[in-house]
């Protein structure tokens, strides 16, 4: 249950007073205003950060968030504890870029389906709302139209995350579950870091430690798709 009453950060990093952020004129649209307790926020942290907030943030709020805080990235829990994540730097921007390319480049010739990037939010059934490194939608899905919100809701057939320094394993490995709990019948998790990659299929609860592998069978879900870790893993160094 959310706790209204708690007013916690971790990482040591306080939440502000009650204020208003004002959303611009991109934001007429939306919300003229949005109240949340987040205003003053400092931004020199250099990994993710959990937040728990006294009021539930929603969807408006968090989009509103991105735009003021422009580098920030905001997802959400369904207990509505926000995860908060610095940039992951030029080296993890370009195997990201390189990890949505080389989907992209299979649904392309596979048949279709939408591939977004984690520019792109994703709203799940149990209310959480994240923005994968990369996630795969079977052409066969309906996506719903912009206009209902920034946010769609819906689960993802596959979703791929590629960690950065900025991210923490025990954080992103909560959001794999997540995933897995709401319908998502392929969640990847790559550490090129510790090289290890972690897969959760259909009706797992965890994902499961497969050590280091150079390349992944996405198969049923992506068929015919190999993902080429090594290829999106390359450079990395701890």
């Amino acid at each position: 249950m959310f706790d209204h009453h708690q007013n916690r950060l971790t990482e040591t990093l306080p939440l502000s007073r009650m204020r208003v952020i004002d959303v611009h004129e991109a934001q007429r649209r939306r919300k003229a205003m949005v109240a949340v307790e987040l205003w003053n926020l400092r931004t020199d942290f250099e990994q993710a950060i959990e937040i728990v907030p006294p009021h539930w943030v929603d969807d408006d709020e968090i989009f509103a968030l991105g735009e003021h805080y422009d580098l920030l990235l905001f997802e959400r829990f369904s207990d509505g504890t926000l995860l908060v994540t610095p940039p992951p730097g030029f080296h993890s921007g370009v195997r990201n870029a390189d990890l949505v390319f080389v989907i992209r480049r299979w649904a392309e010739t596979a048949g279709g389906g939408t591939v977004s990037s984690c520019n792109g939010g994703l709203a799940l059934p149990d209310g959480s709302l994240f923005a994968p490194d990369a996630a795969f939608i079977a052409p066969n899905r309906m996506i719903p139209d912009e206009s209902e919100g920034a946010y769609p809701m819906l689960a993802p057939d596959a979703v791929f995350e590629l960690l950065s320094r900025s991210d923490r394993v025990r954080t992103t490995m909560r959001k794999m579950r997540t995933y897995l709990r709401n319908g998502v019948r392929l969640a990847v998790l790559i550490d090129p870091y510790n090289r290890r990659v972690y897969v959760g299929r259909e009706d797992d609860r965890e994902p499961r430690s497969l050590g280091y592998v150079d390349a992944l069978d996405c198969s049923p879900v992506m068929p015919g798709f190999v993902l080429d870790v090594a290829a999106v893993t390359r450079n990395a160094r701890r």
